[in-house]
């Protein structure tokens, strides 16, 4: 089902590097931000052979926290924004990524949320229990120490359906994490940390939208996981 979400500013890149506590991480995984590239374009041939603009939205699906997550996360972006400079997320913009699918032509949206509907994932808590930095673009992010066989699958589904599909997507192994800090100036010191559980029930699509003001979200489709019995 449809649904229009807050429109939320979001800046641009991801790094690659190490976790502060010791996990490895893929370089520049998208997360869904706004930067780097303008969405709505695609090219077509329209009478007489010219070129037309098709209407177009960058899109990527993602895990959505609730309130109460989305409070406690922005709680730790602020942290490390004290300890580390840069720019902490906003609170609504705060997401984890499942599939970033980029620049895509507007009436493809009703064929996305039809093979979304198709899923049938089960609903898992994910525990983000440690932070991390990718130095080349000073982003700070916090992760799971261990992903959720539940989240692996949800993603892996929705990667090889949207392949099937023929979508484009990177060739770049699934690395869950949500961004906490960009343009961080140093990264953060190595410490305990309080583990954060969140509870996901759903997945959304989303779409970032470009204006004067920088990059919006709004959310255009929302899907219910299942209980596991």
């Amino acid at each position: 089902m449809a649904e229009v979400g807050a429109s939320t500013s979001a800046g641009a890149g991801g790094f690659g590097g190490v976790s502060a506590g010791g996990s490895p991480k893929p370089d520049a995984a998208k997360d869904g931000e706004g930067g780097g590239m303008d969405s709505g374009e695609g090219a077509g041939e329209g009478a007489g052979g010219a070129a037309r603009q098709e209407p177009g939205l960058r899109l990527f699906f993602a895990l959505w926290p609730d309130s109460a997550t989305s409070a406690a996360l922005h709680a730790r972006a602020r942290a490390l924004h004290l300890e580390c400079g840069g720019r902490a997320m906003r609170r609504d913009t705060i997401h984890l990524t499942l599939a970033f699918l980029g620049d895509t032509p507007a009436r493809e949206v009703e064929r996305l949320q039809a093979l979304a509907a198709q899923l049938e994932g089960e609903r898992f808590a994910l525990v983000l229990d440690h932070v991390g930095s990718w130095k080349r673009n000073r982003v700070l992010w916090t992760g799971p120490s261990i992903l959720p066989p539940a989240l692996a699958a949800l993603a892996q589904d929705l990667e090889a359906r949207l392949r099937v599909a023929g979508f484009a997507l990177e060739e770049r192994a699934f690395s869950p994490h949500v961004t906490l800090v960009r343009t961080a100036r140093v990264a953060p010191a190595a410490a305990p940390l309080t583990p954060l559980r969140w509870r996901v029930t759903s997945f959304v699509l989303v779409a970032s939208e470009r204006s004067a003001a920088g990059a919006h979200y709004r959310v255009i489709g929302r899907w219910p996981l299942q209980q596991r019995v």
